[in-house]
């Protein structure tokens, strides 16, 4: 069974879940302060560290197993929701859109190339290899897998769609009730533990169905927005300055002269947007560039370009 998703957080947790077989795994470290923010002492940092320990080992207990081998993994973390789709496969289009993407982090350019490298590999094994295995897809409700998802089957489109045994499997509203009920946006926010529970959930995705979701990633290369977004449940092209006014809104409640960081993280855990640090970063970039604020300090060299000062500008 060949396992395709189009986040890294979720490729990493689906690695820790395959073939678990109800261990506990990795290492668990608690790091706690008071109210005051004063550490806590020796005694009650251990009694946290049991109690993590305690539930890690109840959710792996309760787990679903997961066959398979990390081999069979393919993510595919593109940002596809970004920046021009015009081109074949993996192209040099999507090459700039990565390396314009990490440009916020600290060896950006390497990371991007490691990304396109791997994700160019993972395609080649899934082309080579969906002819003769089921394919599963995994996908949540961020704009990058459902465009990852109709940018697959289009891929697989010359394989001949109705050859082939494809899988969906979508991610639930809610975190079980055990696991604390959480309301989920990404597969990345999944427990390692789940993974196996939720591919039982697993149902066949159609041959019509397929095709009309190539169709519908065709459709969306002719148009070739600046982004995509899903509106009322459909995928459709948008505008670069789409997620501009909530980062707007944040602003608005910030003083004059405030922390970049803070500025996204808080438009980041406020809005469930489904979109990473990246492009919001650069949509601060291109307010810097116009006048809209400016940068009182500089971020030091080993850390992403929104770790600096930042002062509004009276209009």
């Amino acid at each position: 069974m060949l396992e395709v998703l189009f986040n890294d957080s979720a490729a990493g947790s689906m690695q820790m879940a395959i073939g678990h077989d109800s261990v506990i795994g990795g290492c668990i470290s608690v790091i706690g302060t008071r109210e005051d923010g004063s550490p806590l002492d020796e005694e009650e940092t251990e009694r946290l560290q049991r109690e993590a320990e305690e539930r890690e080992r109840r959710r792996w207990a309760g787990a679903v197993p997961l066959p398979g081998g990390t081999g069979d993994i393919l993510p595919f973390p593109l940002w596809l929701s970004i920046g021009p789709i015009g081109e074949e496969s993996i192209g040099p289009l999507r090459e700039a859109t990565l390396e314009q993407l990490f440009s916020i982090y600290p060896q950006g350019r390497q990371a991007a190339a490691e990304t396109l490298a791997g994700a160019r590999q993972h395609l080649d094994t899934l082309l080579a290899r969906a002819a003769q295995e089921p394919v599963r897809f995994w996908v949540d409700r961020t704009p990058d897998a459902a465009c990852g998802l109709r940018w697959a089957l289009e891929q697989l489109r010359p394989l001949g769609l109705e050859k082939l045994d494809l899988r969906l499997v979508e991610l639930p509203a809610q975190c079980p009730a055990e696991s604390g009920g959480l309301v989920l946006h990404s597969l990345g926010e999944l427990h390692p533990s789940e993974y196996g529970r939720l591919a039982q959930t697993a149902r066949t995705l159609p041959t019509d169905e397929a095709a009309a979701l190539a169709a519908q990633w065709r459709q969306l290369q002719a148009q070739d927005a600046p982004l995509r977004t899903v509106l009322n449940g459909v995928l459709t092209g948008a505008a670069d300055d789409l997620y501009d006014c909530y980062l707007q809104w944040v602003l608005e409640e910030l003083p004059e002269t405030f922390r970049e960081a803070v500025l996204i993280g808080r438009t980041l855990g406020r809005f469930p947007l489904g979109m990473g640090d990246a492009w919001l970063a650069l949509r601060v970039e291109r307010w810097i560039a116009a006048g809209k604020l400016t940068a009182v300090t500089k971020p030091s060299p080993d850390a992403p370009i929104y770790h600096k000062t930042l002062r509004k500008v009276e209009e």
